[in-house]
């Protein structure tokens, strides 16, 4: 009796970094094939007796030289499991959102940033992973405080968590989010506080208003 094959088990990361308005995504070089060279997001196979943070983590260090001081958040994003997926045979992937310390120092060779929006023609599954991954984090703004703290910072404007919002929904292929009622949605949540003072407009127009979070 032939036993199927078992699926080999990896983790892939979707480190975000979102500074100056623009939501990028950290890439790395490929060292191995299938995909030799190409840029990739970060991602190893699952060891014996190892957690899964500790493959995430795994994953950013040795693939992009993300160490642990430049990770604001970290979280599951799903699962992956088309038997399609990987060339090397049945491979599921388990996804971890990364939201980067916008102040990282990412000058490793080999790693790239590129917007999210624009991370496109990826090895494997990796576009759709991005997509999805995009998603469920624009979903989860100011409901899961810890993700959005971590994305919008310690203090920041409303333009700026609209800018967010769009380059999420970019990410997604979804349509532009309304945004209109954001600043009102911001003085409603109470986890947050109207700074004294307001950033400084781009262009003409009232400047934007400034947040932050209220402390623990």
């Amino acid at each position: 009796m032939t036993l199927p094959q078992q699926p080999l088990v990896s983790i892939d990361t979707v480190p975000f970094l979102f500074r100056d308005g623009v939501l990028e995504i950290v890439l790395a070089e490929r060292v191995f094939e299938p995909f030799l060279g190409q840029a990739a997001l970060p991602g190893v196979l699952l060891t014996p007796n190892e957690r899964l943070a500790e493959a995430a983590m795994r994953a950013l260090d040795t693939k992009a030289g993300i160490g642990a001081e430049s990770i604001r958040n970290i979280t599951g994003a799903g699962v992956f499991d088309n038997p399609d997926r990987d060339p090397r045979g049945p491979t599921l992937t388990i996804v971890h959102a990364v939201i980067l310390d916008p102040q990282a120092n990412l000058d490793r060779e080999g790693a790239h940033k590129v917007r999210a929006a624009a991370a496109k023609g990826l090895p494997f599954d990796h576009d759709s992973i991005i997509a999805r991954t995009a998603g469920a984090v624009l979903d989860a703004l100011w409901v899961d405080a810890a993700l959005t703290r971590a994305l919008v910072g310690e203090r920041f404007t409303t333009a700026s968590a609209a800018r967010l919002a769009r380059e999420l929904a970019a990410a997604a292929g979804r349509p532009e989010p309304v945004t209109s009622n954001l600043g009102r949605d911001l003085a409603k949540n109470t986890a947050l506080v109207k700074t004294a003072e307001a950033a400084a407009p781009s262009g003409r127009g009232r400047p934007a208003a400034g947040w932050s979070w209220k402390q623990a």
